[in-house]
């Protein structure tokens, strides 16, 4: 009786060992950082792009490439366009927003856009704000397009990785100047 209990322990203590070991191993996608930029938008106000930087996050998160840093290369950097804003002849009338999000998976120390997707939502409410406001929160972190984007992201990340030199220096602090993007 006390040698089973004795494998059985010694069993246990391996096989932890091993889920350790093994966790302890990063694989190459697992070094891919992501930091995600807030969006801004003069015309959006409240805290409407403060719910789509924390959905952005979200949605790199849930595909494993969430980073605690500032100093990532890598960053998912947002464009919110209003596209339009109308009036329906309804009574009470509702203002009826349409707004277009572009989402960026770049490299910001070469300079290069490895995805991109645009996601257009629109929004209904009592005003104009609230219309915009009420389209940008429709963007979900589970979101097929923001999944395909970041795994597309992903992808041309780890083959980018491959080919240009390991020990080229990176960014540190700051907020990184993305502003080529949008050149």
């Amino acid at each position: 009786m006390k040698n089973i209990r004795f494998l059985l322990l010694a069993l246990l203590l391996s096989v932890t060992s091993m889920l350790l070991k093994a966790q302890d191993e990063m694989t190459f996608e697992q070094m891919i950082p992501v930091r995600v930029m807030m969006p801004t938008n003069n015309e959006i106000k409240g805290d409407a792009l403060t719910v789509l930087y924390n959905r952005l996050n979200q949605a790199v998160t849930l595909n494993g490439l969430g980073a605690t840093t500032n100093d990532s290369r890598f960053l998912l950097v947002t464009s919110v366009t209003v596209l339009s804003k109308t009036v329906t002849t309804s009574i009470p009338p509702q203002h009826v927003a349409e707004v277009e999000v572009a989402v960026y998976f770049v490299d910001n120390v070469n300079k290069v856009i490895l995805s991109q997707e645009i996601i257009n939502k629109n929004g209904m409410a009592d005003n104009d704000a609230a219309a915009l406001a009420k389209a940008i929160k429709s963007i979900q972190a589970r979101d097929h397009k923001l999944k395909k984007l970041i795994t597309v992201g992903k992808k041309r990340a780890m083959e980018y990785y491959k080919a240009i030199d390991q020990n080229e220096s990176t960014e540190n602090g700051g907020d990184p100047d993305v502003s080529w993007i949008f050149d």
